[in-house]
């Protein structure tokens, strides 16, 4: 198979039909059940086309699948149920922490790197790889996942230490064990100009990519070179369906295996699941709000942002588009995590301090445009924003969007849409950690992921602060702190906490993250 090169551009082009965030399952392979014996293969839904797996210029989620099944990395999210934890990969033979500031590894002698498209040797995989995969984070656009990186020392062929430049608490859970942990092959990826779009063109892991029909699936076959446990499964096949209602269908139908449900779908299918079928929730690590840009003509004044927080209806957004399955939401740091914030200023409509806000800013009949992903929540969502608003006098345009375009809307780098952008309904997931959930609004990502174009000293300093701070109380206090900087922007109207519900076929024997995602499809098996 040849994997084609394509630019970032070229690749939205391509994937215009698809759909946003991903949402999987983990699973944990018995060794004694062989799943490639049986011969029956795995269909998984994926819920949106591959745009980037470069872990330092990726949108983030999904990737993450790819790259446990096909690349290398020094740790891995354990398979203990409803507690985070971490252990050494299958590519390592030791890894260590004997300070705060200090990591050894050493690298397993023996893996190989391949070329995707000729399947021809191009090095072994060892400390160099690293040391290039590590340090380049630092100036990539995920930079503030390696912020406490100071530099990789390469102390043998195979082995070597990781630097920090201050203790990092959740270095393990956020990085190493995440996608952007994920180790390349310094020899492939400088030889692509340091930086790659599309599918990456090496494997050296339990799977290789056999096929990548883009807009509609991809498929892994095992690595015939992978010298340890062979993958368990012989035939992994994605199938990309964008809408989880869709999915649903597809998965009653026999088409897919497994694959996340609608969060307003999760009470009805727990209730009664199809026959069979397993369905099960979890909380969830992801977070949704409307985004208010603070610099475009038509928000410039705080009195309008303001305004509108005061007239949106969170709790009948959450009851018309998700069936109160959601945790109504009062900041950015999720239920169960240091930081999480449990009110705010703007719990209940007013309408009439909303009324006299636009009038003092002579803002009577402004139109607006809010733009969002073309899913049926996410449209339900906006057209209950369009509906409040309009009820002081704001006129608002819902334009539903595919994934590809969407989530490139504020991104400078993509042109100049980011100009015209005035609201959104957005939705991040990330790590187990609140400094993964405030990272992406510091003053460096603004025309990054700060799509509400904001800076502030004390909420940069906060971040930073919160990234060594070992003191459970105060680390709380700073994160709570910073969502507070964030609400009196006027930028954010905090929408929910969704679970993730997973539906998955009887005889498949799972064994989920507890934020409910999926990373390694190597150890999936039937029971």
């Amino acid at each position: 198979m040849t994997l084609p090169t394509m630019t970032r551009r070229g690749m939205l082009q391509a994937t215009a039909g698809s759909a946003a965030a991903a949402a999987f399952v983990d699973g944990l392979l018995d060794p004694g059940t062989a799943w490639a014996q049986s011969g029956r293969p795995l269909r998984l839904r994926s819920n949106r086309a591959i745009l980037s797996t470069d872990p330092g210029y990726m949108i983030g989620g999904f990737e993450m699948v790819l790259q446990y099944a096909c690349l290398a990395r020094l740790a891995k999210y354990t398979n203990s149920g409803d507690t985070w934890d971490w252990e050494p990969s299958e590519f390592v033979e030791s890894l260590d922490q004997p300070d705060a500031q200090t990591i050894t590894f050493e690298l397993k002698k023996g893996i190989m790197w391949y070329d995707a498209n000729s399947h021809e040797e191009i090095g072994e995989l060892d400390a160099e790889d690293v040391k290039y995969s590590l340090e380049r984070m630092k100036v990539s656009e995920w930079k503030d996942k390696a912020v406490a990186l100071d530099h990789v020392e390469v102390t043998g062929s195979h082995s070597g230490i990781i630097h920090l430049n201050q203790p990092f608490a959740p270095i393990w859970l956020t990085w190493l064990c995440d996608g952007t942990g994920a180790i390349l092959s310094k020899t492939a990826v400088e030889a692509a100009g340091g930086k790659y779009d599309g599918m990456f063109n090496f494997y050296c892991g339990y799977y290789r990519v056999s096929e990548w029909l883009q807009k509609q699936s991809f498929t892994l076959e095992p690595n015939p070179n992978w010298p340890g446990t062979p993958a368990a499964i012989a035939d992994v096949k994605f199938v990309i369906i964008d809408d989880e209602k869709t999915a649903e269908i597809a998965f009653e139908a026999g088409e897919i295996d497994i694959t996340h449900i609608a969060v307003d779908a999760i009470p009805r299918l727990m209730e009664s699941p199809p026959e069979d079928g397993i369905v099960r929730a979890f909380s969830g690590t992801q977070w949704y709000w409307m985004g208010l840009n603070t610099e475009h003509p038509n928000l410039q004044d705080i009195r309008v942002r303001r305004a509108i927080q005061h007239a949106v209806d969170v709790d009948t957004i959450l009851e018309g588009a998700w069936a109160n399955a959601g945790t109504r939401a009062y900041g950015i740091v999720p239920p169960g995590l240091i930081g999480h914030r449990t009110e705010g200023k703007f719990a209940k409509p007013d309408l009439e301090a909303a009324r006299a806000l636009i009038a003092e800013a002579g803002a009577e009949g402004t139109k607006l445009t809010l733009k969002t992903i073309n899913l049926q929540d996410r449209m339900a969502a906006a057209t209950i924003i369009q509906a409040n608003l309009a009820d002081i006098g704001l006129e608002v345009d819902v334009i539903p969007m595919d994934a590809g375009p969407f989530w490139n809307l504020g991104l400078e780098v993509e042109g100049d849409e980011w100009k015209d952008l005035e609201l959104w309904i957005m939705s991040y997931l990330d790590s187990p950690d609140p400094s993964q959930m405030t990272q992406w609004f510091i003053s460096d990502q603004v025309g990054v992921w700060n799509w509400e174009r904001w800076s502030d000293e004390e909420f940069d300093q906060l971040f930073q602060d919160g990234l060594s701070e070992t003191d459970p109380a105060r680390r709380h206090d700073m994160y709570v702190r910073m969502q507070e900087i964030m609400e009196d922007t006027g930028g954010y109207v905090w929408l929910m906490f969704p679970p993730n519900g997973v539906m998955y076929r009887k005889g498949l024997e799972p064994v989920i993250t507890p934020n409910g995602y999926i990373w390694q499809t190597q150890h999936f098996s039937w029971a």
